[in-house]
């Protein structure tokens, strides 16, 4: 009988990350192991979920979402250390807006400001900015209207977004940074898309967003053009890996004193993944699709590469495989190329554990 690390991702549109979790590990006690539970994330939409096993609690607070209608959202908050965390799908989430109809060129990040203000009354010595899940293409232009910073020309009378990347001739930053000042803000991406040009944030997601592919080379235009002008503003240098994010919102985070981390980094530090690992014997997780980005900067890719390295066999149990492993990781399908279930979850952790620990 072995001790098995069950570390559920969230299967997008199905399961949250402890759901998933719940689901393997009934499959780990049906092939005769112990589980030990610990729901995971790495900065995407659901991530506070999985920070409320490291005693981050949350709180509910007005906010808008990409559409600029009033909605509720969450923060949370770890009191023992003061650590905030803001997520951004919790306001501009591309799940609130989904199979609305909407012009992407008018999505806003601005309620994300306004959580991060939100955060910032809570008086944290640092706020976790978890970038993932995004509806919006405006490079965080929202949120940095939201936390006072001054546009040229202004968006009178309405939010910030991507439209206003196109005319945007001037940005004054030390408001906003100044709403942060002495606060230590760390802003969690799940992708390495830098904000703008071939490897950018409009090529990479923009489409998935709403944007008709004619318009993709105007609005990474419109982004290249905002960098330059971040750059002015800040002197730092927006184009680097995971300025992209949640459409591009990564360089309005690091253009307001915020650094750049992979998202699975923090919320495993977060988590102590790495305690919770040498305690296991083996490891299982999940991934809705494995593809190419599992591998550079997911959560279960990077616990399956933990695993091996300390020398323990890893299984991902997936929706869908579209790629396989580079690592020698287990990978076990959880269905046909369906839409896993917890049913489906359980019986692919019995599979793969069944090989894995025969």
């Amino acid at each position: 009988m072995a001790v098995v690390l069950v570390a559920g991702a969230a299967m997008k549109g199905t399961l949250d990350c402890r759901a998933a979790t719940r689901a393997l590990a009934q499959g780990v006690r049906r092939a005769g192991h112990v589980p030990l539970l610990l729901p995971i994330a790495d900065g995407g939409d659901g991530s506070l979920l999985a920070l409320g096993a490291a005693g981050f609690r949350p709180r509910r607070t007005e906010t808008h979402d990409a559409l600029g209608r009033p909605v509720q959202g969450r923060i949370a908050f770890r009191s023992r250390d003061r650590v905030a965390a803001v997520e951004f799908a919790e306001a501009a989430g591309l799940w609130r807006v989904e199979g609305v109809g909407y012009d992407p060129w008018t999505c806003s990040s601005y309620g994300v400001g306004e959580l991060l203000l939100a955060a910032r009354r809570l008086q944290p010595d640092r706020i976790l900015l978890l970038l993932g899940g995004s509806a919006t293409q405006d490079g965080g232009l929202g949120i940095l209207q939201a936390l006072g910073a001054r546009l040229q020309p202004a968006a009178k009378g309405r939010f910030a977004a991507a439209r206003d990347l196109l005319t945007l001739s001037a940005l004054d930053l030390q408001p906003a940074r100044q709403q942060l000042e002495g606060i230590r803000v760390e802003a969690a991406h799940d992708v390495e898309h830098l904000l703008s040009g071939p490897r950018g944030s409009a090529f990479g997601f923009a489409l998935q967003k709403g944007f008709p592919p004619e318009d993709l080379t105007r609005l990474d235009a419109g982004l290249h053009r905002y960098g330059e002008l971040l750059h002015q503003a800040c002197g730092l240098d927006p184009e680097v890996p995971g300025a992209g994010a949640a459409g591009g919102a990564g360089a309005a985070a690091r253009a307001v004193g915020g650094r750049l981390r992979p998202g699975a980094d923090c919320i495993f530090d977060l988590l102590q993944v790495g305690d919770a690992l040498a305690q296991a014997d083996a490891i299982v997780t999940s991934e809705g699709q494995v593809d190419a980005t599992t591998w550079t900067g997911k959560a279960p890719g990077m616990l399956s590469r933990m695993a091996l390295a300390a020398g323990k066999p890893a299984a991902i149990i997936c929706g869908r495989r579209q790629s396989e492993s580079p690592h020698g990781i287990w990978l076990e399908a959880a269905g046909d190329g369906a839409i896993a279930g917890p049913a489906d979850l359980a019986r692919a952790a019995q599979r793969a554990l069944s090989r894995l620990l025969p």
